[in-house]
């Protein structure tokens, strides 16, 4: 019952977070400067990324590690290697590798495409074009070409089944609708369409959860609906302003934390559970709950002192160290007025 419940969303969920990770790596690396768009420096960029993903992250591994020091897995090796985003294969297909915090292993694909988007970031105009051939050459060619090579890289490298994988169509995915939430033109004529357009969008989602169908990661799964959804969704923000509420605004701001440290939750919880034998008071849908609740409180913490706090302090020490910021690189020349 459980399997069948929360299977579907956190395929969905980790396909959606790499969906809105594409679009908000777009949003954040451009930005409007009078009738021009410009894209900040690469270093800037990789710089931020990472003082916001990397603290929380190590911080939850190294718990992690603590909590299971015992367990055959967790070897000083495997720590290293996860601390600094080298992925032992180690699992199945898409979690080809799994890291000491099992569910670090889609931090490791956010992490590779944040190098790969700062190398793209100095090429200027040309940074779009660089990605969609890296596309092509590293993900789409090799199954078509060479499907038994693809087939040994991925058995024998972690980095090589990182590079060559589908699911790094999301973030290029996300980027996409990036670009065309940014497009003045693109926006739907009346909030009518715009609100049918919203209830609409969420339908072949829904209809893949309650028919169980193509639950998978990646565009030939939860994919693309969740792209027509997320597409939806901006767009008609352009014309509807949206307001999601404090609660779910404020969800969505500790979502991170959330995923980080849902398990060491749940791993405190059946502690106390075994440690002071509560028994059958603490079983079921009562568990969900206490974990559920534990889960926010503690991500709230985290996410004012560890997102909020260190990873801010970090940033900004960062980006003083540089004596020089390179100058923002025009992306696009507005057309002159006619």
């Amino acid at each position: 019952m459980g399997t069948k419940l929360f299977h579907a969303p956190s395929v969905i969920g980790v396909d959606l977070f790499f969906l809105i990770c594409g679009f908000v790596i777009f949003l954040s690396s451009t930005k409007k400067v009078g009738g021009n768009t410009t894209i900040v420096s690469p270093i800037t960029f990789l710089v931020k990324r990472l003082a916001r993903i990397c603290p929380l992250y190590m911080l939850c591994t190294i718990v992690i590690f603590v909590i299971e020091r015992s367990a055959e897995r967790q070897t000083g090796l495997l720590l290293l290697r996860s601390l600094s985003f080298l992925p032992v294969q180690n699992a199945d297909y898409p979690n080809i590798f799994s890291p000491t915090m099992t569910v670090g292993w889609s931090i490791n694909y956010e992490v590779y495409f944040y190098l790969l988007f700062s190398v793209a970031l100095f090429c200027g105009l040309k940074f779009w074009r660089l990605l969609s051939i890296w596309a092509a050459a590293a993900i789409l060619l090799p199954p078509l070409l060479a499907p038994e090579l693809l087939s040994s890289l991925t058995l024998r490298s972690a980095i090589a089944a990182i590079v060559t994988s589908p699911l790094n169509l999301l973030f290029l995915a996300g980027i996409a609708i990036g670009m065309l939430y940014r497009c003045p033109a693109i926006r739907f004529p009346s909030p009518r369409l715009a609100l049918l357009a919203v209830f609409i969008a969420p339908l072949p989602v829904l209809y893949q959860y309650l028919a169980n169908a193509g639950i998978a990661h990646g565009l030939s799964g939860v994919g693309t609906s969740l792209a027509f959804l997320l597409t939806i969704v901006v767009i008609a923000d352009k014309t509807l302003h949206m307001r999601c509420g404090r609660l779910l605004g404020y969800l969505g701001d500790i979502s991170y934390s959330i995923y980080l440290t849902h398990p060491i939750v749940m791993w405190g919880v059946m502690w106390a559970n075994e440690r002071y034998a509560w028994g059958s008071p603490l079983q079921g849908w009562f568990c969900v709950g206490v974990t559920v609740l534990a889960t926010v409180a503690v991500s709230s913490l985290t996410y004012r002192f560890i997102e909020m706090g260190l990873s801010v302090q970090i940033r900004d020490w960062a980006l003083a160290y540089r004596t020089r910021r390179p100058q923002d690189v025009p992306l696009l020349v507005p057309r002159k007025a006619s």
